[in-house]
């Protein structure tokens, strides 16, 4: 009897361990996900720098509450929405964009 309540008592105190570990794997996760800040963004354009401005100005003039930025990864140029927290919240917006930018996608 007395080697049970050992067994039992130890292999609780391994799982309010375990508890306390995973806890702290949680918190770390929910730290860095505020600081990273990422998340879901539309890409509406990629190619020439030329083309890419034409895109931004005449989305600013059909979308003007949304914020667009041109970013430039070699060898062309992207123009990408501002970031939703969810994947939900880029579709919702893609569907309002793809009727203007049928080649919009959600990155």
């Amino acid at each position: 009897m007395a080697v049970f309540a050992l067994f039992f008592f130890g292999s609780i105190h391994a799982q309010s361990e375990a508890l306390s570990s995973l806890d702290s794997l949680i918190l770390k996760k929910r730290s860095f996900n505020k600081t990273q800040k990422k998340g879901f963004c539309i890409q509406l354009y990629n190619g020439n720098e030329k083309t890419a401005v034409a895109k931004m100005d005449k989305f600013h003039q059909d979308f003007p509450t949304l914020k667009v930025f041109r970013v430039y990864q070699v060898p062309e140029w992207k123009i990408r929405t501002e970031s939703f927290k969810t994947r939900l919240q880029a579709d919702r917006i893609l569907n309002r964009i793809k009727k203007k930018y049928p080649g919009a996608r959600v990155l």
